[in-house]
């Protein structure tokens, strides 16, 4: 494609943080990872109001540990697992959360078809954790982006999440919506992200990021909490993160 003054070529190469399980920022996309495929993730945020605070770290590590197999000579393929975990610091006033995640591909995105992938994710071996088993499912929209929808269940302690629109605070279920735009001259995107209910990572986010190379982004962007009802609980501020994945099957492959 050739490039002008007056049309700049987008290039889909995902911007798609590589954080556990694969997600937009926190919504996890319907794509699992390829086998060997390691993703690391140092994320970082700010609170602005009700006052400027330091917000939880987060630290992960995600792999793919299953190949996926086609379906007949349809060109679609099932399969590819993912499992990871992420630290969560501090948790509390001094104390750090691990949480474990697991992902997998029902199908690999199609010319008409999305990819979808179920999974749990935020289970905790140790403290109140959700348990947040989920269903979502990933669409490239040709040259406009890509879009992701999704649906989660909290099965795990009601103390760490509320419902928010569009259900009643009661409730259990969120849904998750996120975009993603082709990257401008190879290097820059935009991601919007609604991860619903009231929980740790529930809430919206808007967010700029920089491909350093195909393998490493950063980004920087805001975040808005689901819960306005009093200012004292509207914890919106600032966030920052740096991905990196690389193949691992090639680290123990011959080198020429």
């Amino acid at each position: 494609m050739k490039r002008t003054l007056l049309a700049v070529a987008f290039t889909l190469i995902s911007s798609t943080a590589l954080a556990y399980p694969s997600a937009v920022v926190f919504t996890p996309n319907g794509e699992a990872k390829p086998f060997g495929e390691v993703g690391l993730l140092a994320y970082t945020a700010t609170n602005l109001s009700p006052s400027v605070t330091a917000g939880s770290s987060w630290f992960g590590a995600n792999v793919g540990v299953l190949p996926n197999w086609a379906y007949g000579d349809s060109g679609l393929y099932f399969g590819g697992l993912e499992a990871g975990f992420d630290i969560i610091t501090p948790y509390g006033f001094d104390g750090v959360k691990p949480v474990l995640n697991v992902k997998l591909g029902l199908v690999t995105e199609g010319h008409y078809s999305p990819s979808v992938a179920v999974g749990i994710m935020e289970m905790s071996p140790a403290l109140p954790s959700m348990n947040y088993v989920f269903v979502a499912a990933t669409k490239t929209l040709g040259p406009a982006g890509r879009l992701t929808l999704g649906f989660g269940d909290n099965t795990g302690s009601r103390a760490v999440f509320a419902g928010s629109f569009p259900f009643a605070s009661g409730a259990h279920q969120a849904v998750m919506a996120a975009y993603e735009s082709p990257l401008v001259l190879d290097r820059i995107g935009f991601v919007a992200d609604y991860f619903g209910g009231v929980s740790e990572v529930s809430d919206v986010y808007l967010g700029v990021t920089l491909a350093l190379s195909t393998k490493t982004t950063i980004a920087v962007g805001t975040f808005f909490d689901n819960d306005r009802s009093t200012l004292a609980t509207r914890y919106d501020g600032l966030f920052a993160y740096l991905t990196k994945s690389f193949d691992a099957t090639k680290l123990f492959s011959k080198q020429p």
